[in-house]
């Protein structure tokens, strides 16, 4: 995973993730209080 130091990266926190099945896997099921997901800001 590779990124320019020019790109802006914000987090977005969430306690869950739905997969595309469906299926939802909560945070605290891996000893977590949320999940981070890395997102590109816009300019």
């Amino acid at each position: 995973m590779s990124s320019s130091r020019n790109e802006s990266v914000e987090y977005i926190y969430t306690a869950f993730i739905t997969l595309k099945n469906g299926k939802r896997i909560y945070a605290s099921q891996y000893g977590l209080k949320a999940f981070y997901i890395p997102v590109k800001r816009r300019k």
